[in-house]
């Protein structure tokens, strides 16, 4: 199974019966940048707006990532309680790096910013709250990679542009979850029957935020929040084979065993800007 490679377990959490709120890393980056805004439109609020840039741009990135990924068991098949529906919620955080490039015009007196953007982000995690007596049931989620296509308006306030967009999403992504059995020769093997590894590339949506400012000739360093939605997946385990062949759940309806994995992805980054034709 190519997702069981690299990753962090997460097992801290309880298992809920809904959704629950995004994890405090994803909140607490969103309110660092809401207070960098604040601040910066106090500071600058009184400035005079510079001439609106106008032009191409390209530029490189990086900075934290948190995944947060929700499972839900459909049928009831996982753990020893066997609840239909049970959500479990699990997250983890990575550095991912990339690329953008844009446009900045103008519709009327309307600046307007216009970007396209792709990242490597790489980023496993799993959960083995499944089943937290057993420990043989763990769901694996991947965010391979992600590139966005927005579009926006720019505010000037001084040397310094505070800006709001929004766009689609193209997301590669790999869900997994996998049951281990004990073997004939007394070790745990992979129950492919009751085991599933999807590969992915789903299109979502992206809204972002931030601040930018001038350093050198050519040259701005951004400060820029994204947060960015897949959606919910659905994945199904065969289970045809063994003693429970056919029969998912404590309701033992005749079949497969179903899965519904929703990716959420915030990324707080710092990008290196080159305006083009200067």
């Amino acid at each position: 199974m190519g997702c069981l490679r690299d990753l962090k377990i997460e097992d801290s959490r309880s298992a809920t019966q809904s959704s629950s709120p995004r994890p405090a890393t994803m909140q607490n980056g969103w309110r660092l940048l809401a207070l960098a805004l604040a601040s910066l439109l106090t500071f600058t609020g009184t400035a005079q707006a510079q001439e609106s840039t106008t032009g191409f741009y390209v530029g490189a990135f990086s900075g934290p990532g948190v995944l947060d990924v929700q499972t839900t068991d459909l049928d009831g098949f996982t753990g020893s309680q066997g609840v239909p529906g049970q959500t479990f919620e699990y997250d983890d955080t990575g550095f991912p790096t990339g690329v953008v490039a844009g446009r900045h015009f103008h519709l009327g007196r309307v600046p307007i910013r216009f970007e396209v953007d792709g990242a490597f982000v790489g980023l496993p995690l799993a959960s083995r709250q499944m089943d937290p007596v057993g420990m043989d049931e763990t769901a694996t989620s991947e965010l391979r990679w992600v590139a966005t296509a927005r579009i926006g308006v720019r505010k000037p306030f001084g040397r310094i542009g505070v800006f709001l967009d929004g766009g689609v999403s193209v997301a590669g992504i790999s869900n997994s979850f996998i049951d281990l059995d004990p073997g004939t020769d007394g070790l745990m093997h992979v129950d492919h029957d009751d085991s599933f590894d999807d590969q992915l590339t789903r299109v979502g949506w992206v809204v972002g935020t931030g601040i930018e400012w001038p350093v050198a000739g050519a040259w701005n360093i951004r400060f820029e929040g994204l947060y960015v939605d897949t959606g919910e997946t659905d994945h199904q385990a065969p289970n045809r084979l063994d003693v429970n062949a056919g029969v998912c759940g404590p309701a033992g309806l005749p079949s497969p065993c179903r899965y519904g994995i929703d990716q959420r992805f915030a990324l707080l980054r710092l990008i290196l800007v080159r305006s083009l034709g200067r």
